[in-house]
């Protein structure tokens, strides 16, 4: 019997990009001094993780004796057939704050666009814009900032199911984590509970406000999660169009980075993020670590 071939998903990814080694240290790795090397390990992770995650509906050996490319057999695994992706990566940058460098290995995989942006700050902002505008619409677009490293397989697969399941009424946001070095494999998730004064202005957060089972079977807890950021969101063809009938935010939420990946669909969504015996089924990892210093700093204040 043929097996059928789900039709391909199709991905738009868009990723605001700026660098300025000027020693100002605004509070993010993208203005801290001598941090270059980190910032272009992180974009590079960054921009791979994503394109690794294009599946195709077969791959290609190298038949060495044979001198020639051979059709693999078709992947076999347990439970739902994935469907096959194809991953569109576009990277908005003020066309001279940029790690060209690292931007240059990709040339050929990613599109760059070159903004002209009186205020640098606005990037993210005008970035999430042309994704929310861009057409034809896409199945699922992903707003991500440049250092954060999407290495679960089954990230996309996640963020459909659930999408679906919840009627397009809420979007799902990954724990963010930093692994602490030296600890056993040990992270530290970086965005816990915001100040009830603060985020209750947007939101009422409450625990395991929905339950489901994802596809291979595991039983998942969410939460209306009391800190929405998450560096990124992701949104449906239908939550597009939802989001063109109502002005974006400009401001509102921290700074206009914030604003861009977490306002954008707080405003019109509820926001949930797996609970935190939960947390692996989505997380990501921060991929220059700027957290880890609270180690430090911040005392134990118990479970």
């Amino acid at each position: 019997m043929a097996v059928s071939i789900p039709p391909a998903v199709r991905v738009r990814v868009g990723i605001p990009h700026f660098f300025r080694e000027d020693g100002t240290n605004q509070g993010y790795g993208s203005s801290r001094p001598k941090v270059r090397q980190q910032r272009c390990l992180a974009l590079a992770r960054c921009l791979q993780a994503l394109l690794a995650q294009g599946r195709a509906h077969d791959d290609l050996v190298l038949h060495i004796a044979g001198r020639c490319l051979q059709a693999a057999p078709a992947l076999e695994r347990s439970g739902p057939p994935l469907f096959p992706l194809v991953v569109e990566v576009h990277v908005f940058t003020d066309g001279s704050h940029r790690l060209e460098e690292v931007l240059q290995l990709f040339d050929g995989q990613i599109q760059v666009h070159s903004l002209d942006l009186e205020d640098p700050r606005q990037l993210p902002l005008a970035c999430r814009d042309h994704l929310v505008a861009a057409e034809p619409r896409a199945d699922l677009s992903l707003y991500l900032e440049d250092d954060l490293v999407l290495s679960d397989p089954l990230f996309f697969d996640k963020q459909r199911w659930f999408l679906e399941r919840s009627g397009g009424r809420a979007v799902l946001m990954p724990h963010r984590y930093e692994l602490i070095p030296g600890g056993g494999g040990r992270r530290l998730l970086i965005d816990g509970p915001l100040k009830p004064e603060f985020i209750e202005r947007f939101c009422q957060p409450k625990v395991a406000v929905a339950s489901a089972r994802f596809l291979d079977g595991q039983q998942v807890s969410f939460d209306r999660t009391a800190n929405p950021h998450s560096g990124l969101f992701c949104v449906n063809s239908e939550q597009i169009l939802k989001l063109r009938q109502q002005p974006l935010p400009r401001q509102g939420f921290v700074t206009p980075l914030e604003t861009a990946a977490t306002l954008t669909v707080l405003q019109q969504f509820a926001v949930l993020k797996p609970a935190l015996a939960h947390r692996a089924f989505l997380w990501m990892e921060h991929g220059h670590p700027s957290f880890l210093g609270r180690l430090r700093t911040f005392p134990h204040c118990g479970p």
